[in-house]
Formats: structure tokens, C-alpha cells, sequence
């Protein structure tokens, strides 16, 4: 090569290169008007230099280039490089003479979809020829040839690497305007896919076309603005094809078109899950501009001489006025009877977005929490009132006796003399009626107390009574925000339809589905989580259960397997059924493949039901080979895992040659729900109450207890007992004597289990509130709520917790054996106490006083109070008043004394009565120890510590 030219090209590299590095330099604090600026001063220079170099191919493409400054996508070319890339490119082309290895990419970066206008090819091939030696040293006409050969290896190699290039958003993309494309862009590829099927069935009018036309110009280029270039560049294609007539559509386009709206709605998918290309994007892609080629050629050779057409008479324009002037009103009054929908469904579509909503539905739930809170708050205070109305009951008994003691007093005696009232003592007289005045004034002090009680009491009645009225107007609040989230099935049809022809082309299959339930109402997130389910199932039918079409045809069915799919109501539930007439499930093949994974033993029995289930089992497939669609071992344990997140159930049944039908329950709403509350080892527990079959009352002598376990016999139930601490690994109590109690009969395949439990507290609604991010997944917990008192119980997901149990992953504590060893470890060091006494005063001072000594303390107001308490809550000793209402200290002590697993309790009465009466009467009950009021701190101490370690105590 010439040494001058050599010169030449190394110095033109450098100059490229120098404007690359000033390109890349421009301050993007500048404003987009002077950056461009400065961008198109540096081309000027670089194009002003080859033509002074005589370089007329570089100088023509540098000027169509130029052009692109005035589009509007000229800012995003360059900050994403574009403008600079393929200066570099051709540097280190000019740099290295005669290698062709760099064409390929300059090539590429030329032909980048990210360009808003294409270069045109004879642009590109005479700069590409250019770089090439002069023609003395390469025949020009091999030149050619390897300027051909380059571009198809530059669009090779384009298509291999943005094949496997994740899709993703731009990384300085604006969250709002992320937000904002997240929003609007499903409904607009949902409806341009169904609009295409329509074309390529030849069933779209004209105006649907214009739309569907529309529709992907905007997905084009609200793609391109948030950098889904693969998606706006797919739109581009289909826009380009739509603008042509296709009245008829000619064959082979149909097939065309339909796998190219399923491609549109998988690339979305793709790019939400930053997943890599479809493998059938870039085929398609190249069908397409073909298809864009031959209907450009043929209406070319279509386009008929264009015609003048007559000029209208002037009664042809004067009734074309008329029909003008017609229609316009028309639109008019349409407009007006519109108004009113398009005001309230305008802000609806546009203001109310996913976000919005979320917050309407937590303050929704808060207001649950808030209202039961209330409701529980208005309970204490009629309990309250009810009992200072007793108070004051008694009080008034009190002063009875008081006035009659004083009557008895002063009354004088019949064997007395008469005494001379003139002698009587006037101090004495002033005494007794000081005395008098004073007990009446109390008297009608009670009497207005007691008055004012009443008041009080049906004050709080009426306040409960509004409430009612609140919690009914929350209701409605509750039902009408689920009710904007509530989404019509049919939304999710069209993937549903899709997944099922995808799966057909990749195996070679023939299957339709057909849905019944379309309009079914389902809450947005139910309708989220169980859409992954549904197309791994969809995938399953087609791949494991219809057969191929050539095995259909000699088994007598028709060549296109059928799948059904039904959504309905069950009560509170959402019912889905999906069924496939295909060949069903090999439950010979499932039990090998069980006892190879080591899943059941090889002389288990399992019923059809509990073998079918075993292809829940993570990692289970009875594929021998992996292919496109399944065999990983991957899939039906998500699907179980899925639905048991919705808190819902999932059955299978299977039949040879007829088919399988999986059947989903799930509840209606995941915002609130209604549970039963119950105490298990002292905790409080929630428990849905869709789980909960029935609270069955049992009677002892339907109850066994032996060495074979615990369990229940009656006519409906013979179940085994478990209690529910147990399962939790919790320390409960012992079951030394079976008594009438009530279980917890809890619903699950293939059959319920029983539950005991210490408590069963009234049912209510609660809001269930994830633990997520703070704890991880812990195994039976759905989360937790808020109960009427503030204090926060875990609410169990029973459907995992029997699961876990049935694969044996969690093993329930055997209270028989271990019970007494993890009692020592894991009770605490503390004893527990129960103070009983009716006055509030009396209660907190005691407690405050136990409490300072390090004791844990309970209070009951009363002795049928206290043995409530005993029922659920284990102490060590009893500190109790003498006179109570209901049920007073005395009648306690002999309840606990004839109670087996009680009677051994410390019981130390506190009182004010002194006489030896009241203490003989005390000890001939059972009460341990004896203290008068006012207690001393140090004489009350030794009692406690002397009874303490006398009595078998369940602490250590």
C-alpha cells in the first residue's frame, strides 16, 4: 500500500477517534438543545474532513446521520452511544488494513434497530467498499462478494447475541415513566394480539384494524422511550405489515400473524421476568419483513393510473352538507349522553392505579383491626357497667343493714322502764341524728350513683348499637374497594390460549381449550398467583396427557384433544377445574418413580388419591429425558406451593385413557379473613376459619385413652387426637383423664385431623400481615394479625402444617415420652400466681407488689372468674378474697379442692374478716394460709415462699 494512503487512513482514524471521545465527553448537566449542538458540530467537522480527504462514501453517510439530529429519539442516540460506536468501529477498521474480522460489528452497529431511520443499503455498501485497498490491490467484483458476505454475518452474529441478551429496561429509565408504560401497556398488548388473531382469521373490520394499527405505533414507541428496543422493533414490523389492505389475507400469512401475536404478548412477559429473547423472535421477525417485501412488490405492480374524479353539482354538495351537518349533531348528543360515564371512568383507568389501590386495601384492613378493637373495647365497657351496678347493689344491701343495726340501736326495750324524755341527753339526741342524716345522705348518694350506673350502661348499649351501624357501613366500604380489584376471568383467557398452542407447536400435538366462566369476578391477586399454576398445568396437559394425533386416531378420539377449563363459585371459595380427555396418569409408572426416589417404601399401600399426590413432591417427574416443555422435575411442587400461598387446596383425579382433572380452591379475597382464635401452651393462635371443618363437641365416654393414643369415636369421626402444641413443638399439658371438651375438626386430604387445644376463643375477622422482609419463610405460618386486645398472634397456614406432617418433614412432640424434660428446660424460672379479689384497687396493688417480688401474676375479679382462668392458664398458687360476688373465696378453694388436676394448689386467703369463725371456716375448706388486710410486704413474702416449696410446682 501507498505510504501516503497509509498516513492518510491512521490520520482520518485518529480524527474519528478524537470526535468518539468528544461525543462521549458531553456534559449532560448541558440542556438537550446545546448538547446536540455540539454533537452535530463535531459531525460537520468529521464530514467537512472527508471530503477535503476525498472520501465522498464517508461523507454521505456522515450526512445521513446528520439528519437524525432532528429526531425526536436524537438525545437517546446519544446517550446510549450509538453516534459514537461506529466512529470507533471505523477507526480501528482504518487501523488495521486489510483485516475484515471488525466489519461484522461496524456492520452491525450501522444496522442497530436503535436507529430510528435505517441507513440504506447502497449508503452502507459503497462506505463498506471503501474501507476495503484500493482496486490494484483486490478485484473489486470479490470485494463485493465480501462486503455481502460481511453484512450477512454481521446480521448473524446481531441475531445470535440479541437472542441471548436478557430483556430489560433502560437503566436510567424514570421511575414514573416506568410506572406509567408498566400501566397502560398490558391492556394495549392484550388487545393488539386479539386484534391480530382477528385479522389472521379475516374476521377484523376496517376501523379494528385502523386500531390494532394504532396500537402498536404506541407500544412502538412507548417501548423505544423506556429502551425495549426488541419489543418496539417487533411492534415496527407488525405496524409495517398492518398498512396494507389485506382484505383477503393471503395463506400462510394467518399462521404467520397468530404466532406473531402470541410472540408480542411473550415478549412483555420476557421483559417483566428479564428473561432472554423467545427463540421464535428473530424467525419471525425475518418472516415478517419478508412478508413486508413480497406485499410491497406486489401492490407496486397493483397500483392502477390514478383518476380525476368529477367535481360534485352543487345538489350533490348541498345534500353532502346536510349529511355532514346530521352527523355532527349526532355526535353531539352522543357526547352529552356520555358525559357522566367518561367523567367517572377517566379517573378510574388513569388516577386509580395498582398502587393506590394497595394503600386503600392496608387502610381497609387497619380499619378491620380498628373496628374489632372497638367492638371488644364497647364489650368491657357494658361488662363494666354491669358489674359496678352489682357494686352498688351490694353497697345499697350494705346500708340496709347499717340502718337497721341503728334502728335495733336506739329502739328501746320493751322490759326497760319507760324513760323520762325530758331527761333525755340533748348531745346524745344531736348524736344519733347526725348519724341518721348521714347514713340517708349516703343513701341517697348510692341511689343517684346507682342511677347514674344505669345511665351509664344504656349510654355504652346505644354506643354498641352505632357501632353496629359503622361496622355495617365498613362492610360496604371493604366489599366496594374489593370490588375495584375484582378482575373478570376472561382477562387471563388469552394466555391461557396461547400457552396451549405454543405447546402444541413445540410437541407436535393438537389441542383446544375451552373455558366456562368467563365473566367470574376474581380478586386481582388470586387471579395473579394462580395464573403461573394454570399455564404449568395447561403445559402438562398438552405435553404429559393428550397423545399424539396419530395415537388419537387409533384409539377412537377425535385428532385435537380437548382441555376444559370451569371457574365457579363454591360458597366463599373460587372452584377452578381443569380437565383434559387425554390419556391420564400412569400410577404404576408414579409408584416406581416414588419408590426409586425413595418417597414410600416398596410394600407401602397408598389409594389412588394419596399416589397421585406424590407427584406434588418437589423434584418428582416420570420424564426419563428433558425436553423443551418438561422432565426438569420442576413444576407440580410449585404449583402446590403456589395455591397453598392462596391459602387454597389442590385435588387430582385420574383415570386411564380418559383423562386427569386437577380442582383448585381458593378463597375469595387474600385482604381479610375470617378466623377462630385459640390458646395452644398458653399462646394465642389464629386460625382461618375456611380451614376449619367443624368445633365438635365430644363427650368423655366418646373418647379412648390408651396406650394406642388418644382419639375420638363417634358415628361421623374416628380420628386420633393431637394436640396442637405438639405439633407446634410446643410443652403442653399432660392428658392424664380424658373429660367432655371441645376439638378442632381441621379439613384435609384424605382425611381431617382433630386438634385439641386449651381455649377456643370467639371467631372474628382479622387482616392478615406478611412477615416478609422482617422473618423469613417459617414452616405453618401464614403471618400474623392483630387481635381485639393489640397483642399479636401468628395466624397458621394449616394446609402446609398437615403437609409437612404427612411428608413427614415436621414430626409433632410426643408428649409421652419427652414431656417432663422439656417441661424442666423450658419452663422459666418463674412462679406464677393468681390474685382474686372484686375490688380493681385491691387487684392492681397486689399485682404491682407480686410483680416488684418477681413473681408472674394473673387476676380474676371473682372466684367463678379464677376457675375460668385455672381451666386455661397453668399457676402455682392462688391468692384469693373472702367475700366475692358470684362466687366467693370459700366456694373456690372447695372447686379446686375436688378438681384432679388442681387440687394440690397452694390457696392463701387474704381478707379483712379476723374472727376465728371466718378462719375455722377457711381451713375447713383447704385453704393453705390465712392473712389479714392490710397485708404486710415481709409477712405476706414468707407465706409465699413457704407454700411455694411445699406444693409441687410447675416451675424450676
Amino acid at each position: 500500500m501507498d505510504m501516503r494512503i497509509e498516513e492518510e487512513r491512521l490520520g482520518f482514524a485518529e480524527e474519528l477517534e478524537e470526535a468518539a471521545l468528544q461525543l462521549f465527553q458531553i456534559n449532560s448537566s448541558l440542556t438537550e438543545t446545546e448538547r446536540l449542538q455540539l454533537a452535530d458540530e463535531e459531525y460537520g467537522r468529521l464530514q467537512a474532513t472527508a471530503a477535503m480527504l476525498g472520501w465522498p462514501e464517508l461523507s454521505a453517510l456522515i450526512s445521513s446521520r446528520r439528519k437524525l439530529f432532528k429526531h425526536t429519539d436524537s438525545v437517546r442516540l446519544l446517550a446510549e452511544g450509538c453516534l459514537s460506536n461506529w466512529l470507533e468501529l471505523t477507526a480501528l477498521v482504518l487501523r488495521d488494513s486489510g483485516d475484515a474480522e471488525h466489519l461484522p460489528l461496524l456492520s452491525a452497529a450501522l444496522l442497530d434497530d436503535a436507529w430510528p431511520e435505517a441507513v440504506s443499503m447502497p449508503i452502507l455498501q459503497d462506505f463498506l467498499l471503501s474501507l476495503r485497498l484500493p482496486a490494484d490491490e483486490i478485484d473489486n467484483s470479490d470485494a463485493v462478494q465480501t462486503v455481502a458476505a460481511l453484512q450477512t454475518d454481521a446480521a448473524d452474529n446481531q441475531e445470535t447475541q440479541e437472542t441471548q441478551t436478557v430483556l430489560q429496561f433502560a437503566d436510567d429509565i424514570h421511575p414514573e415513566l416506568l410506572a406509567a408504560y408498566l400501566e397502560e401497556t398490558p391492556g394495549h398488548i392484550t388487545e393488539a394480539a386479539h386484534l391480530i388473531r382477528l385479522l389472521a382469521k379475516g374476521s377484523l373490520a376496517p376501523e379494528q384494524k385502523n386500531q390494532a394499527s394504532r396500537l402498536l405505533h404506541t407500544l412502538k414507541g412507548s417501548s423505544g422511550v423506556v429502551g425495549a428496543e426488541a419489543l418496539a422493533a417487533f411492534a415496527h414490523d407488525l405496524e409495517d405489515l398492518l398498512a396494507y389492505p389485506l382484505q383477503l389475507v393471503p395463506e400462510g400469512l394467518s399462521a404467520l400473524l397468530e404466532s406473531s401475536a402470541d410472540c408480542l404478548e411473550s415478549l412483555f412477559e420476557h421483559l417483566q421476568a428479564k428473561l432472554p429473547l423467545p427463540a421464535v423472535y428473530w424467525p419471525l421477525r425475518h418472516e415478517l419483513q419478508q412478508w413486508h417485501q413480497r406485499l410491497s412488490e406486489q401492490q407496486e405492480a397493483e397500483v392502477p393510473p390514478v383518476a380525476m374524479k368529477a367535481p360534485l353539482s352543487l345538489q350533490q354538495l348541498t345534500g353532502l352538507l346536510e349529511k355532514v351537518g346530521h352527523h355532527a349533531d349526532s355526535s353531539d348528543e352522543f357526547t352529552a349522553d356520555q358525559a357522566v360515564t367518561q367523567a367517572f371512568a377517566a379517573p378510574l383507568s388513569q388516577g386509580v392505579t395498582e398502587s393506590r389501590m394497595r394503600h386503600l386495601l392496608n387502610l381497609t384492613g387497619e380499619l378491620i383491626a380498628s373496628m374489632s378493637q372497638t367492638a371488644e373495647l364497647l364489650n368491657q365497657g357494658l361488662q363494666l357497667g354491669r358489674q359496678l351496678y352489682r357494686q352498688d347493689e351490694q353497697v345499697r344491701s350494705r346500708l340496709d343493714e347499717l340502718e337497721a343495726l341503728l334502728e335495733q340501736q336506739n329502739a328501746p326495750s320493751q322490759r326497760q322502764p319507760q324513760l323520762d324524755t325530758t331527761a333525755f341527753d340533748a348531745l346524745e339526741m344531736d348524736s344519733y341524728n347526725d348519724v341518721q342524716s348521714t347514713v340517708s345522705l349516703l343513701a341517697e348518694s348510692m341511689t343517684d350513683s346507682r342511677e347514674m350506673a344505669a345511665n351509664l350502661q344504656q349510654c355504652v348499649q346505644q354506643m354498641r348499637d352505632e357501632f353496629y351501624q359503622q361496622q355495617r357501613v365498613q362492610r360496604q366500604l371493604s366489599e366496594a374497594i374489593l370490588g375495584m380489584r375484582m378482575m373478570p376471568v376472561s382477562t387471563l383467557i388469552p394466555r391461557l390460549e396461547r400457552i396451549v398452542r405454543e405447546t402444541c407447536r413445540v410437541t407436535g400435538k393438537k389441542a383446544e381449550i375451552t373455558v366456562e366462566g368467563r365473566q367470574l369476578q376474581v380478586d386481582s391477586d388470586i387471579l395473579k398467583g394462580i395464573t403461573d399454576p394454570l399455564l404449568h398445568l395447561l403445559r402438562n396437559a398438552v405435553d404429559h396427557g393428550i397423545e399424539t394425533p396419530a395415537v388419537r386416531l387409533e384409539q377412537g378420539k377425535a385428532e385435537t384433544g380437548i382441555i376444559s377449563l370451569k371457574f365457579s363459585h363454591l360458597g366463599n371459595y373460587i372452584q377452578l377445574s381443569l380437565q383434559d380427555d387425554g390419556a391420564g396418569m400412569d400410577k404404576t409408572l408414579i409408584r416406581q418413580r416414588a419408590i426409586a426416589c425413595g418417597l414410600i417404601q416398596e410394600e407401602a399401600e397408598l389409594d389412588d388419591s394419596a399416589l397421585l399426590r406424590l407427584t406434588l413432591q418437589p423434584g418428582f417427574s416420570t420424564r426419563d429425558h428433558v425436553n423443551a416443555v418438561s422432565g426438569r422435575g420442576v413444576g407440580m411442587d410449585v404449583v402446590q406451593a403456589a395455591v397453598s400461598r392462596l391459602r387454597g387446596h389442590l385435588a387430582i383425579s385420574s383415570q386411564a385413557g380418559q383423562g386427569s382433572c386437577f380442582t383448585i380452591e381458593l378463597p375469595q379475597t387474600l385482604m381479610a379473613t375470617h378466623a377462630l382464635v385459640v390458646r395452644a401452651a398458653g399462646q394465642l393462635l389464629a386460625i382461618p376459619a375456611d380451614r376449619i371443618e367443624q368445633l365438635l363437641y365430644v363427650s368423655a365416654d366418646q373418647q379412648i385413652l390408651d396406650e394406642q393414643g388418644w382419639r375420638i369415636e363417634t358415628e361421623r369421626y374416628q380420628l386420633p387426637i393431637m394436640q396442637l402444641a405438639h405439633v407446634l413443638r410446643w410443652v403442653g399439658q399432660p392428658i392424664e383423664e380424658v373429660k367432655d371438651c371441645t376439638f378442632l375438626i381441621v379439613r384435609h386430604e384424605p382425611q381431617p385431623y382433630a386438634f385439641y387445644v386449651e381455649d377456643i376463643l370467639p371467631s372474628r375477622d382479622i387482616v392478615i400481615k406478611t412477615l416478609a422482609p422482617w422473618l423469613d419463610y417459617i414452616p405453618g405460618l401464614q403471618g400474623a394479625c392483630v387481635l381485639v386486645n393489640g397483642k399479636v398472634a401468628p395466624v397458621l397456614d394449616m394446609v402446609r402444617l398437615l403437609q409437612d406432617m404427612d411428608s413427614g418433614e415436621l414430626v409433632p412432640f410426643d408428649a409421652q415420652d419427652d414431656h417432663n424434660a422439656l417441661l424442666a428446660r423450658e419452663r422459666p424460672n418463674v412462679a406464677t400466681l393468681l390474685v382474686v379479689d372484686d375490688s380493681l384497687s385491691n387487684r392492681k396493688s397486689m399485682r404491682l407488689m407480686l410483680e416488684s417480688m418477681g413473681y408472674a401474676v394473673h387476676t380474676a375479679v371473682d372466684g367463678l372468674d379464677a376457675l375460668q382462668v385455672l381451666n386455661h392458664t397453668e399457676v402455682d398458687m392462688v391468692l384469693t378474697d373472702l367475700e366475692m360476688p358470684r362466687m366467693n373465696g370459700l366456694e373456690m378453694t372447695q372447686a379446686i379442692r375436688i378438681w384432679p388436676e388442681r387440687k394440690h394448689l397452694p390457696v392463701l386467703m387474704i381478707t379483712s374478716r379476723s374472727t376465728r369463725k371466718h378462719r375455722e371456716q377457711a381451713a375447713q375448706v383447704g385453704v393453705d394460709g390465712y392473712l389479714t388486710k392490710p397485708v404486710q410486704l415481709n409477712e405476706l413474702q414468707a407465706h409465699l415462699q413457704k407454700w411455694l416449696l411445699r406444693a409441687p410446682t410447675t416451675f424450676t
